[in-house]
């Protein structure tokens, strides 16, 4: 028997008192029961995200929760910012080019953060723009954008809304929708809020209703303006995906009792000691402005070496699931979370796999150095909170 170890960036591990949730008979949503559901969601959510606006939660992949976004701020022939740096990002500049948008795309090399001034200089030279739509972790990638200087640019530059795809990184990375002027973000149930996939939110500030409100009604089931008026009588427009929301009401209390500032610093050490057990190994890290969310990593360029080999071993001989490259990457890197239930010794376990899946691939490793690297930064911050206690 095969233990599965899941270390993709979503789906991810999910706690055992969410699927003994999920395993529950199923309840009727139009009841007193869901309403008080869904308003503890919502307040949980807006919670998590740091935001006075409302939070809606969509019964669709993280994607629709994108579509349901933009659908709702960009009218046909209006002219949108795309910050495009990879395979996701890429996502938005589609979305826009179906609805009609006049898409303007800034996009960045691969591996690659964006600059504020980029943001600034785009949006002077295009005075029109609607919205800006950017994302907080490229998961094809491995980057975390910097989206409060971001969203400075925007507010100090133009009159735009400000649209942020946190499906991979909120509840794992830093995230302030308020304070980093974010209009509108989005979520996906199946990443860091450690759900199953098929659920999302959309969060709204108050700024964005305006926008929202003039824009033409092009979608039925994706009308936020539906969403908010089923939100006055505590429910939603349309039958929710009840036991998926049940499900994340768990996770939302183990998260904001764990503390969200706290889940942050955890998951950044989870990401300081993979990198430096990667580093230790001698792979080659795909950017240098890193997610603590997840670790996506070049394989070597030896000929000798197999990256389908590799992938195959560490699934099928030690059950550690990673993510394969997309894109331009395809065949050239994995990637690893480190969020959500995910631990030190998942990581040191991963990182002991990785160096005898790279063995058996044909890229021979110093058994244990990834995983004394990774320890050696446990270690000191064990000291450190003990010095503090």
């Amino acid at each position: 028997m095969k233990k599965e170890r899941l270390m993709t960036p979503g789906p991810t591990q999910v706690p055992e008192e969410s699927l003994l949730t999920l395993a529950r008979q199923v309840t009727h949503h139009r009841t007193p029961q869901f309403e008080s559901l869904f308003e503890k969601t919502r307040r949980a959510t807006a919670e998590l995200l740091r935001t006075e606006g409302e939070v809606f939660f969509i019964t669709g992949s993280g994607t629709a929760s994108m579509e349901t976004a933009l659908m709702n701020v960009v009218a046909p022939g209006e002219t949108i910012l795309v910050l495009s740096s990879g395979k996701f990002s890429e996502r938005w500049a589609e979305m826009g080019e179906v609805f009609g948008a006049k898409v303007v795309t800034c996009a960045v090399p691969w591996g690659e953060p964006f600059r504020p001034e980029q943001v600034a200089d785009l949006l002077r030279a295009h005075p029109e723009t609607a919205a800006v739509f950017g994302t907080l972790t490229e998961t094809s990638t491995g980057v975390r954008h910097p989206i409060a200087e971001l969203g400075r640019a925007v507010r100090e530059n133009s009159d735009a809304l400000f649209v942020v795809d946190g499906i991979s990184g909120i509840g794992a990375d830093r995230f302030e929708m308020d304070a980093w002027s974010v209009d509108l973000a989005v979520i996906g149930s199946q990443k860091a809020l450690m759900g199953i996939s098929g659920g999302g939110f959309v969060a709204v500030a108050p700024r964005a209703w305006e926008k929202i409100e003039k824009t033409p009604r092009r979608g039925f089931y994706f009308d936020l303006l539906k969403y908010r008026k089923s939100a006055q009588a505590r429910t939603t427009p349309f039958t929710p995906a009840k036991s998926i929301l049940e499900g994340l009401a768990v996770n939302l209390d183990a998260i904001l009792g764990e503390g969200i500032e706290n889940v942050w610093r955890r998951t950044a050490l989870l990401a300081e000691a993979t990198r430096a057990g990667i580093d230790a190994i001698g792979l080659a890290r795909t950017t240098s402005s890193p997610a603590d969310s997840m670790t996506a990593v070049f394989f070597p360029e030896e000929a000798a070496f197999d990256p389908k080999r590799f992938m195959s071993e560490i699934h099928e001989r030690f059950g550690v699931k990673f993510a394969a490259g997309q894109g331009p990457w395809k065949g050239k890197i994995f990637r690893m979370a480190h969020f959500g239930l995910i631990d030190e010794f998942d990581i040191l376990g991963t990182l002991g796999a990785i160096e005898l899946a790279l063995h058996f691939a044909g890229r021979p490793v110093e058994p244990g150095k990834g995983a004394a690297a990774a320890q050696r930064v446990f270690l000191r911050e064990s000291k450190a909170f003990s010095s503090e206690n």
